[in-house]
């Protein structure tokens, strides 16, 4: 029997009702899947920074999603690059590590060693092994690198974005010295101003000593030392000419917006205490403020233990670590102290511990009582300078098995954390400060000392161990909120 128009009309309309029925419940039931998630979902893809387009289908239609990618791990497990497209809360301390800039070609080296020499000569003649049995580190993904091209910067800019490293530290070598005025080893971070890599955050240590004989390599033939077992002097001027010189020249790093401040006073290191320095830091000081900056926040290098993260006994150290201090802080122009990570015996197997008055006081009790140390906490990756010293006089500070090593490494980077983020009554002010402008810090050394064994850059003895350590070990004490 023929149906008739109206019938067939109504018959129509009730199909396509309950076809828009089950597209709705569908896609209600698809949405709640992990993987149609919209803005939680983590995509796995490359390492190169791109952006892909993914189709999602919903009631609707098909619409196209661009989502910035996550990082892909060495080994395939995606982690998220730490504070892409959100400002990171201000829970812990930057974490900060050294650059070695040694690596390209520089006049001064070839005046001092010979033709082209860098610290890569010094790690390729070192034996396979030290004098333990334990293999010397070498560059594993990176290579031997030339630091003033452009891929190797970029490529260390995304091993720290990708590991959680807050900023880099570089070393930066300026002398007074008429034989050999200005800055040097300086190509990489010029070039960095030009290219924009690594593209971190980063500030400037300067090594305001003079360089003499340790290496094991032979000076550059006819090359004269300036004064016995002395390669290159520096002095400090009073010429105030010179010194602004030296402050033009820095002028273009601390206006960059990459530069690490504090409460916008950018940061400026000195590696230790030289008596001459203080007058320059000073005038340094003058010009920033003339320049515009409302200051310069400096620190300087101390060989002492952290005031809180590692316990001594022995009562002439602490004697003569209270000396030091009290002395340096009544110059008035150093806002913190580093305890710089080099080998010490007091240190020597151990990690940095968090201090009992803290750990006792999981549970939030009151640790008012105690002032946080005007310090930022120093820790070695691992060290063993055979590449730059005989064989049988190499210090072999921290080397072993490769586990173990990253396991102190771990524990002193742990206790460093949770000193800074729990140990003291100013959770919540520090919570709502910009973390920008904080002032707590802990550096790493090193990224590629190579020729000592600081290196946390993948080697073909640790992998990315220490890369993985630290992006863990910040996630751990960031979710722990301080309990245990």
């Amino acid at each position: 029997m023929a149906l008739s128009t109206n019938k067939l009309f109504i018959i129509f309309a009730l199909a396509c009702l309950a076809l828009g029925l089950i597209n709705l419940l569908f896609s209600s039931t698809s949405n709640k899947s992990p993987s149609a998630t919209h803005g939680t979902n983590k995509e796995s893809v490359h390492h190169n920074d791109m952006e892909h387009t993914t189709l999602q289908n919903n009631n609707i239609g098909s619409r196209i999603i661009r989502n910035k990618k996550s990082a892909l791990s060495k080994e395939g497990a995606t982690t998220t690059l730490l504070n892409e497209g959100k400002a990171e809360e201000n829970f812990l301390p930057r974490v900060l590590a050294f650059v070695f800039p040694q690596f390209h070609k520089d006049s001064l080296n070839d005046r001092l060693w010979s033709q082209g020499f860098t610290d890569w000569d010094s790690l390729r003649k070192a034996p396979e092994k030290n004098r333990l049995g334990f293999k010397i580190p070498r560059p594993s993904e990176l290579g031997y690198y030339n630091y003033s091209d452009t891929e190797p910067r970029r490529k260390q800019g995304e091993l720290a974005k990708q590991y959680g490293i807050d900023g880099l530290i570089f070393h930066h070598y300026w002398f007074y010295d008429d034989a050999h005025p200005g800055p040097n080893l300086h190509e990489p971070i010029i070039n960095m101003l030009k290219d924009g890599n690594p593209d971190v955050p980063f500030a400037l240590h300067w090594c305001a000593s003079k360089w003499t004989v340790t290496w094991n390599s032979d000076v550059a033939p006819g090359f004269k030392f300036p004064e016995p077992g002395v390669l290159q002097k520096q002095y400090f001027p009073n010429d105030e000419v010179k010194i602004k010189e030296h402050y033009d020249w820095l002028k273009k790093f601390f206006h960059h917006p990459n530069y690490i401040r504090i409460d916008g006073k950018p940061l400026f290191m000195l590696y230790e205490k030289k008596a001459g320095a203080l007058k320059v830091l000073k005038k340094l000081r003058e010009l920033a403020k003339l320049d515009g900056l409302p200051d310069l926040y400096f620190t300087i290098g101390l060989t002492k233990p952290h005031a809180h993260l590692l316990e001594i006994e022995d009562e002439g150290i602490i004697t003569a670590t209270n000396k030091q201090e009290k002395r340096v802080f009544g110059f008035q122009i150093f806002d913190k102290v580093v305890s710089y990570p080099n080998p010490s015996d007091w240190s020597k197997g151990r990690s940095l511990e968090i201090p009992s008055w803290c750990a006792d006081n999981f549970d939030g009790g009151d640790k008012s009582m105690v002032n946080r140390a005007r310090e930022i906490a120093g820790i070695i990756s691992s060290f063993d300078n055979t590449p730059r010293r005989n064989y049988e006089e190499a210090n072999l500070f921290a080397t072993g098995e490769p586990d173990e090593v990253v396991e102190m490494f771990r524990e002193s980077l742990d206790a460093a954390l949770y000193y800074e983020a729990c140990c003291f009554p100013d959770v919540n002010d520090r919570l709502s400060k910009d973390r920008k402008h904080d002032d707590r810090f802990i550096l790493i050394n090193a990224m590629n000392e190579w020729a000592e064994g600081m290196a946390i850059e993948p080697s073909d003895v640790y992998g990315r161990k220490f890369l993985e350590t630290i992006r863990d070990t910040k996630d751990a004490v960031s979710k722990s909120r301080c309990s245990r």
